[in-house]
């Protein structure tokens, strides 16, 4: 542990919700990282593209597939005006898709390779951009991490002002040994995903310029799936669900594995119950003990009194977890009824919180935490039902208004 920082856009408490009731593993311990990125800057020949007009493309496949190579000929097998192709064929002239001689035409090698990739590239640039790699495999990271609005790259300076600030959890910077890997451009050149990482619908010849070496924050989730597999689940600023291709970096990078199965023997030497007694001591909680569950997990049950107005906790604690370090425990009632006032609290507070809402969204939010607090799939029209038998009477209304 290296120092505190508070660098995540949400909690660590969401990334263990989805860990554990999206993803279905039980999450045993959760690790504020600074993970190592590859900045590295980009020329490259761009190519930009959209979508083809319909007449643009039915002529530009006549001429690459039928060989039809005049006006006259494109007008009759397609049965159209013969002004109409003239002028079609003007404007693919003028966007460099189609050559004449001789009276005779053509498509150019940028006509040609629209028809191939059903894109009509329209014009080819030179480029400087910024690209991100994670710093393990070498595999680009996701458009989403693109959104400055969201997610920072921290340089080593300001890697190390996050360390020594005091305001969040332990954080980790993890560090990769490998050079980056100058092949990975050519791969991602042709990848043809390429939306998904941020690039132009056609890159050529990209040229690396400069290479940082720069971190951004995540959480990393160790838990443990069906099969005793264990699990690195990575969460960034760019969503609070898991990223796929960073997990997999971190899990098949030897020495990140290690480094925090290591953590995890050290962490088993702590002794978590009594920071946990302490924390609910102070809550008026004491006499509720943390117990241990499947692969070590920590959980505290605490009666209905416990909750709510006067009680030690909040309702919205309920089904959730509370993070001590790297440890955790989490929070249960085993009275139902308990539960679904939480269940109604959790809407409340997630309606409210909105300016708009749609069905399906509510819906889909309603699903999660019912499961969340072991009430099964409730809908919209449940929860209005129980809003209601509860005297809850805006929030059913609310809810009876995403009919």
């Amino acid at each position: 542990m290296n120092g505190r920082a508070r660098l995540m856009p949400y909690p660590e408490e969401r990334a263990l919700e989805h860990a554990a009731y999206t993803l279905e593993v039980v999450p045993t311990r959760i690790y504020s990282v600074l993970l190592p990125v590859w900045c590295v800057e980009v020329r490259a020949e761009v190519t930009e593209g959209e979508p083809y007009e319909l007449i643009d493309r039915f002529l530009e496949r006549g001429i690459a597939e039928a060989e039809l190579d005049t006006a006259e000929s494109l007008a009759s097998f397609f049965a159209l005006d013969p002004s109409l192709v003239r002028r079609a064929l003007r404007f693919l002239h003028a966007i460099g898709h189609v050559k004449e001689s001789r009276g005779r035409i053509a498509l150019t090698e940028l006509g040609h390779r629209s028809v191939r990739d059903k894109v009509r590239y329209t014009h080819t640039r030179q480029d400087r951009r910024k690209l991100y790699f994670d710093a393990f495999a070498c595999r680009p990271l996701t458009r989403a991490h693109y959104d400055v609005r969201k997610v920072t790259f921290l340089s080593g300076d300001c890697a190390q002002e996050a360390l020594d600030r005091r305001d969040g959890p332990p954080l980790n910077v993890l560090s990769a040994t490998r050079c980056f890997r100058r092949e990975a451009l050519f791969e991602l050149a042709h990848n043809p995903d390429r939306d998904r990482y941020n690039l132009p619908e056609r890159i050529d010849n990209p040229e690396s310029l400069h290479e940082e070496y720069v971190f951004m924050p995540a959480y990393i989730v160790r838990a443990v799936a069906p099969g005793e597999r264990v699990r690195h689940l990575v969460y960034t600023q760019a969503a609070a669900e898991a990223d796929d291709g960073l997990t997999a970096a971190c899990e098949t990078t030897p020495e990140v594995f290690s480094a925090f199965e290591a953590e995890e023997v050290d962490a088993e030497r702590q002794d978590f119950r009594n920071r946990a007694a302490r924390w609910l001591s102070t809550r008026n909680l004491a006499r509720y003990q943390p117990s241990r569950g499947e692969h070590g997990a920590w959980r505290v049950t605490i009666p209905g009194t416990g909750f709510g107005t006067g009680g030690g906790l909040p309702l919205t604690r309920l089904g959730s977890f509370v993070v001590l370090g790297t440890s955790f425990f989490h929070v249960w009632c085993a009275d139902e009824r308990v539960r679904r006032r939480a269940l109604l609290e959790r809407i409340d507070s997630y309606l409210g919180a909105r300016a708009r809402t749609d069905r399906d969204t509510v819906e889909a939010q309603i699903a999660r935490i019912s499961h969340q607090l072991g009430l099964g799939i409730l809908g919209i029209d449940d929860l209005r039902r129980a809003a209601a038998g509860a005297g809850r009477r805006a929030l059913a209304d609310q809810l009876a208004r995403l009919r």
